[in-house]
């Protein structure tokens, strides 16, 4: 044995020759290619399944067309179609019944339905112009008064309300205004006022309010 028993103790050569021996007799046993073999099925079985999580994360980010079964309010309107991703339709849209696939047999009914509701749509605004014409003719040639009480400085006791005016407009013109779409500046004392109605959005009138104080 190549070791000198001066340089080394009697344990430290018998280990030394333990070692030695096991090498040696893996060397003899070893199969050409076998460590490799083992080593590139861990690899390849590792790369495989990172090839199965990116489909999967490419598939819940492809995006699909869908109809808007109902109003949302940062997709669109109902009957629209959109394109949303497959995770998002799958697990919030569909379920809470918010859009469908667009298949061809939706597309068609979203189709029907798009049709009905701009016809409506447009019967509303044609509808709201021709009140809007019937207030500037009647408002028009005389303005809405409003008594209220006051000091002789021609200060208001009292506001005038947008319900007030709106309740006035109707009497005279016969057309409903919803007091929520009557702006009213503030009156804080007699005189004349521009006040604007919005029956549509796309759609608004004006009326002059002559606002009285009395005594």
């Amino acid at each position: 044995f190549p070791f000198s028993r001066g340089r080394f103790s009697a344990p430290v050569i018998m280990a030394l020759t333990f070692v030695v021996a096991t090498l040696l007799g893996s060397a003899l046993s070893y199969t050409p290619g076998s460590g490799l073999v083992r080593q590139c099925s861990r690899v390849s079985s590792s790369r495989v399944s990172d090839i199965q999580m990116i489909k999967r994360k490419l598939k819940e980010n492809t995006v699909r067309d869908v109809v808007l079964v109902q109003d949302q309010e940062l997709l669109g309107k109902k009957g629209e179609i959109v394109s949303v991703k497959k995770a998002f339709f799958r697990n919030y849209l569909q379920p809470y019944g918010i859009a469908e696939v667009a298949t061809e047999e939706v597309l068609a009914k979203a189709e029907e339905e798009r049709k009905v509701r701009e016809a409506e749509e447009a019967a509303a605004l044609e509808a709201c112009k021709e009140q809007a014409a019937t207030i500037e003719s009647v408002c028009g040639a005389s303005a809405i008064t409003v008594m209220r009480r006051g000091g002789a400085d021609g200060k208001l006791f009292g506001t005038v309300t947008s319900a007030e005016i709106a309740e006035l407009v109707e009497e005279r013109t016969g057309v409903k205004v919803e007091k929520k779409n009557v702006n009213v500046p503030s009156i804080g004392e007699a005189g004349s006022y521009i006040v604007s109605m919005k029956l549509h959005p796309k759609v608004e009138v004006t009326v002059n309010v002559v606002v009285v104080a009395q005594e």
